[in-house]
């Protein structure tokens, strides 16, 4: 992770870089315990998208799966969990657009925000 990935995460989450969450065997960037809230920050990933918004490539054969299985198994925590819920923060707006739009087509129970 880089440096101004943790640095976004530390903003997010308001823990220190590199805190992690673990929920029932799954990994969270941060929790807001007042509000049973599990938080994501996913900072530089504009990178990985065209201009359109396209995934690259070779994301789509690395990093986008990866991403998605993660989604996934925190979205089905979440909603065998209640009353938990779980905000996706994005640094960047082409990937907050795509991936919002994935959550949603999947029914993921994923609230996302372009936070930059």
């Amino acid at each position: 992770m880089s440096e101004e990935s943790r640095t976004y995460q530390a903003r997010i989450t308001g823990f220190t870089p590199r805190t992690e969450w673990n929920f029932k065997g799954t990994d969270f960037d941060g929790f807001k315990s007042q509000q049973c809230l599990l938080l994501e920050a996913k900072a530089r990933y504009d990178q990985f998208f065209t201009e359109d918004n396209k995934p690259k490539f070779f994301f789509t054969i690395a990093g986008l799966p990866k991403m998605m299985q993660q989604a996934t198994t925190q979205s089905l925590l979440i909603t065998s969990s209640p009353p938990s819920r779980l905000h996706w923060h994005f640094m960047q707006p082409r990937s907050h657009a795509y991936l919002r739009s994935a959550f949603r087509r999947r029914g993921f129970f994923i609230t996302t925000f372009h936070t930059p």
